[in-house]
């Protein structure tokens, strides 16, 4: 079973939908910051004065490691646990995360500061810490909670978008993507990386899925995110760029683990220099689709929302 994990800025309500979330699922209620003051026989200001932000996070992500290994809580998280990857994959590996996007003009007019180290610092300082925040807690969240009008209301929202969770995309390229609009826009057209990115996660988006999108010109760290997506990630969505033509090493990370993944290539490698017809990369694949433009990967995360592994 597995753990709902709450995740949004101080103040958002984790706190009180988790405890009545918990009663009505019958499920043990965590509060990261209580354990971890439980845990250090310290208060969460006494830690930021002693240990500093850094010390804190530290022990944020160790306490997270460890309750990403149990089933069947509901976990409020601090406010600022999902800025490090580390954490959203120690969380994503047996969790739902939910995202509690109140309204930071409501956080503001009800936070209570008291023992809030971060809340500190004013009201300009803590509205530009939300608008840091926000795309962290946009990338992470499995689904989006928006109605604050009662306790009630909210756990009644988390618990219908939850049972409508998708899938969990990750979307891999590999060298010279980043050049996407720049790079013989002939061949591979005239928008950008970022639009590409803009454009399977909306599409995910709109199948109560989400997709995370990570590119490197670098044949170790695609390997070491193949290797990290394990029972992480439903699926990969792969384009290795040139690393298709000999990457031996990513076919034996594909390979490794058990998480799917289907090849995506934007030109039709068919119809270009014969060295690309070739690629050692797909066989370790579930599919492969190429000439397709962003088109392609729509396809590939289609095969796995229709029910392909």
């Amino acid at each position: 079973m597995k753990n709902i994990i709450l995740i949004g800025m101080m103040g958002c309500g984790k706190t009180t939908a988790g405890h009545l979330l918990a009663q009505q699922l019958g499920r043990p209620f965590v509060d990261c910051d209580e354990l971890m003051e439980g845990n250090t026989g310290r208060t969460i200001s006494e830690i930021f004065s002693q240990d500093g932000e850094r010390g804190f996070r530290s022990l944020e992500s160790q306490i997270l490691e460890q309750l990403s290994h149990q089933e069947g809580l509901v976990i409020a998280t601090g406010g600022g646990a999902v800025l490090s990857r580390n954490n959203v994959v120690s969380l994503r590996r047996n969790g739902i995360l939910v995202f509690l996007d109140r309204p930071i003009e409501e956080i503001c007019e009800t936070l209570d500061t008291q023992d809030r180290p971060l809340a500190q610092e004013g009201h300009e300082a803590f509205v530009a810490r939300h608008h840091h925040r926000l795309p962290h807690y946009l990338t992470a969240a499995d689904v989006i909670i928006h109605d604050f009008s009662t306790p009630e209301t909210t756990v009644a929202e988390i618990l219908e978008k939850i049972s409508e969770v998708g899938k969990k995309f990750l979307i891999l390229n590999g060298p010279n993507l980043n050049l996407l609009g720049k790079r013989q826009p002939a061949i591979y057209g005239q928008e950008s990386y970022a639009s590409l990115c803009a454009t399977v996660q909306n599409y995910a988006r709109e199948h109560n899925s989400t997709a995370t999108c990570f590119q490197s010109n670098h044949e170790g760290a695609l390997i070491d995110q193949i290797q990290a997506a394990d029972g992480v990630f439903d699926a990969i969505i792969l384009n290795p760029g040139s690393f298709a033509n000999y990457s031996y090493a990513i076919y034996d990370a594909i390979q490794a683990v058990d998480t799917p993944t289907f090849e995506v290539h934007i030109s039709n490698i068919q119809a270009r220099e014969p060295f690309r017809s070739v690629s050692v990369t797909a066989p370790a694949c579930v599919g492969q689709i190429y000439g397709l433009g962003f088109e392609g990967y729509l396809r590939a995360m289609d095969f796995f929302l229709k029910g392909g592994q």
